[in-house]
């Protein structure tokens, strides 16, 4: 795993336990996001809930699938110190 491929796995993961905070949580100041204040109005505070909670799951799915070295078939990953196929 190369260090831009594990910086980036830390980052979806923080974003993960970040986003699962505030799904569980009592901060409402990421309730006040423009898309997820909408959510909130028109379905309730559990939809919006909600919305947190895929969030986490996508970004610790993304960043389980990175460290574990998955990508599409069309993507090989550059060796440093040699030109991209």
């Amino acid at each position: 795993m190369s260090p831009d491929e594990f910086f980036v796995s830390c980052l979806a993961l923080t974003l993960s336990v970040v986003a699962t905070g505030i799904a569980l949580g009592p901060w409402d100041a990421p309730y006040k996001i423009r898309s997820v204040a909408h959510i909130e109005n028109r379905f309730g505070k559990f939809a919006a809930r909600l919305i947190w909670v895929v969030v986490a799951i996508v970004s610790g799915g993304s960043a389980a699938a990175i460290v574990s070295g998955l990508r599409p078939a069309y993507a090989t990953p550059t060796v440093h110190g040699e030109p991209p196929r």
